[in-house]
């Protein structure tokens, strides 16, 4: 007897391994159905057969729609007070996001309202922005630090993420955000690297950019982390290229994210490395701008491409679905790219090894979808496809998720 059965699937999507590389084949099966024994994937095939080799304790029908695995978020700054909705009117003005930065606002603004926020305020805003993402495919989610100006204050936030219990997954990365205002910029960077042996974050990551750290700053503190056997995440190229990205050839970096400046040349080694390219197109849309990443060399070269929804208050898009749509409409991915991008590469860009693919031996991490082909999850544009989410022994259904997920 198993716990589960998803069956009557229409088609079932999915990566044959990860990482998913541009050109490489997935697995297309169609009348399927996939056996679940204690949260974990023991069978997938033709759904005649698995039934009846199978005796469950529930049964799911899928109603012959699509499945794939759940979606993971691969870069989020969801831990956060208050809003900047104010700032959308400077921008239709014809302010540039490094603009507002160096008048002091944007991330300072934020700073000033996380730290006067209490732990519970933020906890109860975090669950309510991931409660949405979860209406909207996601199972797992990557949350960043970032918003303190000193190195007790980043520990804060990142004790907030470690104590969040959700049933989706959540993987904490500290991030040196900015440099604090009036304060002595190389002490901060001193005291985030000596904060590293204590506080030992899943990853470390830096927003190395005009106007934020400086290249040879993010690599005496990714180098710091990596010698602890903290992983590596890189905000590279949004901005401006100031060499960010070169860093690629130094450090071993999880993942590389923006890349909306990034030269060819250097994104043609990013796409030969077993670095994820973490794309994010909300973040484009939010810019208002023209820029672009070379998705034309990654693809050539065989990339990695992952996906996140760069939730922020300077883009507060907290839907995987919306990242997909757009990464077609901005960024050119056709609809089996943004799938593999927004689940396997996600997950694998997380180092989460035990989900992003359905198949047997991984966790039970699966998406049913309302639609009935791969294309609709990025033609149809404006979220609501989702039908139901099973996370282990836990089925959430789409329209009840924000209610599901403590």
């Amino acid at each position: 007897m198993i716990d589960l059965l998803v069956d009557n699937i229409g088609v079932l999507v999915t990566a044959r391994k990860a990482p998913w590389r541009f050109g490489d084949d997935v697995s297309i099966i169609e009348n399927a159905a996939v056996a679940v024994s204690r949260g974990e994937i023991i069978d997938v095939g033709n759904s005649g057969i698995i039934g009846k080799k199978h005796n469950a304790a529930q049964v799911i029908d899928a109603g012959g729609k699509l499945v794939t695995s759940a979606l993971v978020d691969a870069h989020t700054h969801m831990l956060f007070a208050g809003d900047r909705s104010w700032e959308l009117g400077l921008k239709l003005g014809g302010a540039t996001y490094g603009e507002i930065l160096r008048r002091g606002g944007g991330i300072y603004s934020t700073i000033a309202l996380t730290e006067a926020a209490s732990d519970e305020e933020l906890m109860r805003s975090l669950g309510d922005r991931v409660g949405v993402a979860v209406m909207h495919g996601a199972g797992a989610l990557e949350v960043k630090t970032g918003y303190a100006e000193s190195p007790s204050g980043e520990a804060r936030l990142l004790n907030i993420i470690r104590r969040a219990r959700f049933t989706v997954r959540l993987v904490n990365t500290l991030l040196m955000h900015v440099p604090p205002r009036g304060r002595d910029r190389e002490a901060h960077v001193k005291g985030m690297i000596e904060a590293l042996p204590q506080l030992m974050p899943s990853f470390a990551d830096v927003f190395c950019d005009e106007g934020a750290f400086t290249v040879d700053e993010s690599r005496r503190f990714l180098s710091a982390a990596a010698r602890l056997g903290i992983g590596l995440r890189l905000h590279a190229d949004e901005l401006a290229s100031i060499g960010c990205s070169e860093l690629i050839s130094e450090l071993p970096l999880s993942s590389i994210d923006h890349l909306l400046k990034t030269p060819s040349d250097t994104m043609a080694r990013i796409a030969k490395s077993r670095t994820a390219a973490v794309l994010l197109p909300c973040t484009a849309l939010s810019m208002m701008g023209g820029e672009r990443p070379r998705i034309d060399v990654l693809r050539r070269e065989g990339g990695i491409p992952a996906l996140g929804t760069d939730f922020s208050p300077n883009s507060w898009c907290p839907s995987m679905e919306m990242a997909m749509e757009l990464s077609t409409y901005l960024y050119g991915l056709t609809p089996l790219e943004a799938l593999m991008a927004a689940t396997v590469n996600s997950a694998y860009s997380l180092g989460l090894n035990d989900i992003g693919t359905v198949t047997p031996g991984s966790r039970a991490f699966l998406a049913i979808w309302s639609v009935d082909k791969v294309d609709w999850l990025t033609y149809w544009v404006g979220g609501g496809k989702l039908r139901q989410l099973i996370l282990g022994s836990t089925v959430i259904n789409g329209k009840a998720a924000s209610m599901a997920i403590n």
